[in-house]
């Protein structure tokens, strides 16, 4: 449940990644090395990382566990169906300006090399007594709930200008992305000043945000849908995330990639490779080398060992640090603030080919988002819990998109995603395979509420739990979102870490997780050793 999962997405603010920088240890001067930097992990972070900086003209190594690129930005195939492992639908992100994802994936070269598909509509929420369709566009998006919640108008009015107060903050802000240093640190040091509907807000959830603007619960549960592709429910979930998440969707619509999420993850490969960067797949890294509190580089699985001047992490936290580098390179300090992290939950589903299109059952959308209740905290709690038939699910209609990559024609592929917790899940195994094949009837179960007869019309099934992901990305409980962003969880992991020339990128770090911002946060790792190299630290 992913804008990955979910919600390409987003542009954040980040006042606390800019005024917390970690101090590294010097920078080591040998450049007598295989590498100038080696990246760890395929996904989107390492991805982007290893692109950027092997343009900026460094020699680049990029080893990845898997046997393909992309982490939970791929696609797989279950005789003629193919499927897209995790991501919905994307958004470029930004402001009124041009999208800082699409500028960003212009810079790395891989725009021009992927063709992105307009998704139409929001999506379709349905709760109990009443649904409702989220209409594309920002004014259109705006009159429907107006239409539908008449005595709300003011109210929405209201809404909709902190939606565009806050984008035009967030806008100001992308100089901490794509400006030089200098500039960069001047932006930093008017933030308190300029961006002042961000700090009344940047400590309040998304409940207390619709709370504080509106009386329906019906309009609050529409409203806030979308949280789900962030990970936490509204009580909890930082507003700021789903604000600038939410009107970026209005402003820029959502997008998907013609032929899956895999081909932007083979555009990045392939122009790694066109700038002379090397990428290895099937090897696993087994640590991270460091001599007097610098890196030196790694060792694989296969009894490899690479040096490098710098180490870009696209692995979790916990891996990195715990794992691959080892507690003994660390302050106590360090480690039980590293140790206090908490992890965002994960998903569950199941992936169908089927042997009709969606039009047989009358349905046009992409995605449909099932509701037991109006209640989303109740949802969350009972998915959770196991209880999946009274609690939530999307239903994504990839094959409504008109790309021929999914399906034969006269067929289709439909994702059922759900909420999931790791700890629910045993080891491999019996009681596993059992409880797998529970959910999965479950969930399509709750799908025939809106398809009728849908398991008579199912040719291929393919489930997928918390295992299933932390098998792929070694992620911490299975997470494809990395910290459960919370507003005491705001602050994100930095990209900056404790030891000399090792930096993080990807979902944990800074500026948040989805397909886009991970882009986002390899873009600004390379963009540091880039600036080291130059002598321009910030």
């Amino acid at each position: 449940m992913n804008k990955i999962s979910r919600p390409l997405a987003i542009i954040l603010i980040l006042i606390a990644a800019t005024m917390h920088g970690c101090a590294t240890t010097p920078l080591p001067q040998n450049r007598n090395t295989d590498y100038d930097v080696i990246v760890i992990g395929a996904g989107m972070g390492g991805l982007s990382a290893a692109t950027h900086l092997s343009s900026g003209g460094m020699k680049v190594l990029l080893l990845e566990q898997h046997y393909k690129v992309g982490g939970c930005t791929t696609s797989f195939s279950r005789g003629e169906f193919n499927f897209d492992a995790a991501l919905h639908e994307m958004s470029l992100g930004g402001g009124k300006e041009k999208a800082l994802v699409q500028t960003i994936m212009e810079r790395a070269g891989v725009f021009e090399k992927v063709e992105l598909i307009r998704v139409k509509e929001q999506c379709k929420s349905v709760f109990p007594g009443f649904e409702f369709v989220q209409p594309e566009g920002e004014e259109a998006f705006f009159n429907a709930l107006k239409k539908r919640w008449p005595d709300e108008a003011d109210n929405l009015n209201r809404y909709r200008d902190l939606l565009i107060v806050l984008s035009d903050e967030i806008s100001e802000l992308r100089n901490l992305y794509l400006a030089n240093p200098l500039e960069a640190l001047l932006t930093k040091i008017t933030l308190p000043l300029r961006q002042r509907t961000l700090f009344k807000y940047h400590n309040k959830t998304v409940q207390e945000v619709m709370d504080d603007f509106f009386e329906s619960e019906d309009l609050k549960a529409v409203i806030s849908q979308f949280w789900l592709y962030h990970g936490p429910p509204p009580s909890e979930q930082w507003s700021i995330i789903f604000l600038i998440a939410q009107y970026s969707y209005l402003l820029h619509g959502g997008w998907q990639i013609k032929g899956s999420s895999q081909a932007l993850s083979d555009a990045y490969n392939a122009r790694i490779k066109e700038l002379g960067g090397t990428v290895l797949t099937d090897t696993r890294v087994t640590s991270i080398n460091v001599t007097d509190g610098r890196v030196t580089g790694v060792d694989t699985e296969h009894g490899d060992t690479y040096t490098s001047r710098y180490v870009v992490s696209n692995a979790d936290p916990f891996q990195t640090f715990l794992g691959l580098v080892g507690e003994k390179e660390f302050s106590g300090r360090f480690l039980r603030k590293l140790k206090k992290i908490e992890p965002s939950n994960s998903f569950a589903g199941v992936y169908l080919g089927l042997d009709v299109t969606p039009d047989f059952w009358g349905i046009s959308e992409y995605e449909i988002f099932l509701n037991k209740s109006v209640d989303h905290q109740a949802n969350y709690e009972a998915a959770m819990a196991g209880s999946y038939e009274n609690g939530l699910m999307s239903l994504t209609f990839y094959t409504n998109l008109g790309d021929p990559f999914y399906a034969p024609k006269g067929k289709s592929v439909l994702t059922l995603h759900t909420y999931s917790n790791m700890s629910l899940w045993p080891e491999p195994g019996e009681e596993y395979t059992r409880q797998k094949e529970e959910m999965m009837d479950t969930l399509i179960t709750m799908a025939e509420e809106i398809m009728p007869g849908l398991r008579d019309h199912i040719e291929v099934k393919e489930g997928m739990t918390p295992r299933t992901v932390k098998n792929f990305t070694f992620n911490q409980d299975g997470t494809p979102y990395g910290l459960n962003f919370t507003v005491e969880q705001q602050n994100r992991i930095n990209i900056h870490t404790p030891i000399g020339g090792l930096f993080m990128a990807g979902s944990w770090t800074w500026p948040s997780h989805s397909v886009g911002m991970a882009q986002v946060s390899g873009f600004l790792a390379a963009n540091i050793i880039l600036n080291k190299e130059d002598g321009q630290e910030n």
